[in-house]
């Protein structure tokens, strides 16, 4: 059975709207260890372009906590904050199996693949899984994942130059069009044998702005025609009974933006279905 270490990366320094720093608070357990950048939006006001010291700080202690559970025998699941976490999320992971090949499932509404010459809004949450991969500030991430180990899920907002990266990388896409047509479950399990050819395990990072708009409001990106709650859900099952999955992270709810409860609710029961037993 595996025991879960719950990590809160309570950062927004990577995104344009900054309040998603407080969904790890407004999900958050007595026991899940919480992480805090140096300064919050709440408290000082720092342009994109400054703020990446902040966010280099932040992950690099993402990846301490990550690889620190992983050597205690547990499961660790960061939960953003912004997506620019990712960087040391899949850094301590990485740093845990050293040499051995990981694959990483990204579902997201955006592809998240800018690089500094290439994003139009300079926002950091835009470009980790690029980092990740070993293209973009340096100082920022090691490429810890190789781009034929990755598959993208849900993808339906992106701009030309993160697009020419991920082709020329030939990189796998599950755009949303073919989710709708197949099925979130298909493509998933689909993917999950796509990422797991050759490596030692995989990870998922999961942005909630994959969600149809429809179901949940709580983010800030949002973007039409996702993938519905309930059909999320279902597919998600599969991961909970994977001993191939080494870690889960889950990103970008901003409960200021959250209406009834939906996502808070969305966000709660998705960490249920991934994690059965935590």
């Amino acid at each position: 059975m595996r025991r879960y270490h719950y990590i809160g990366a309570a950062t927004g320094w990577g995104a344009k709207v900054r309040t998603c720093e407080d969904g790890p608070d407004g999900l958050k357990s007595d026991d899940w260890e919480m992480l805090y950048p140096k300064a919050r939006s709440k408290e000082k006001e720092i342009p994109l372009k400054d703020a990446f010291p902040l966010i280099i700080d932040i992950d690099h202690r993402i990846a301490d906590s990550v690889a620190d559970a992983m050597k205690r025998g547990d499961f660790p699941i960061v939960v953003g904050g912004d997506h620019s976490v990712a960087v040391g999320t899949w850094n301590g992971v990485g740093r845990h199996f050293g040499k051995e090949p990981l694959g990483l499932i990204w579902v997201d509404a955006h592809m998240d693949s800018h690089t500094p010459e290439t994003t139009p809004s300079g926002a950091w949450h835009g470009m980790p899984l690029a980092a990740l991969m070993g293209y973009g500030a340096k100082e920022w991430a090691a490429p810890v994942i190789k781009p034929q180990h990755v598959c993208l899920i849900g993808t339906r907002s992106f701009e030309e130059g993160e697009a020419k990266l991920l082709e020329r990388l030939n990189v796998r896409i599950y755009f949303m069009e073919e989710v709708k047509k197949r099925s979130f479950r298909t493509v998933l399990r689909e993917a999950i044998a796509y990422v797991s050819k050759g490596t030692i395990g995989y990870g998922v990072s999961l942005d909630i702005d994959v969600v149809d708009p429809v179901d949940a409001q709580g983010f800030g990106s949002p973007e039409p025609d996702g993938i519905r709650a309930k059909e999320l859900l279902q597919g998600l099952n599969l991961l909970g009974i994977d001993p191939h999955l080494k870690a889960f992270e889950l990103v970008e709810f901003n409960p200021h933006l959250d209406r009834e409860g939906k996502t808070l609710k969305l966000c709660k029961n998705i960490l249920s279905t991934v994690l059965p037993h935590g």
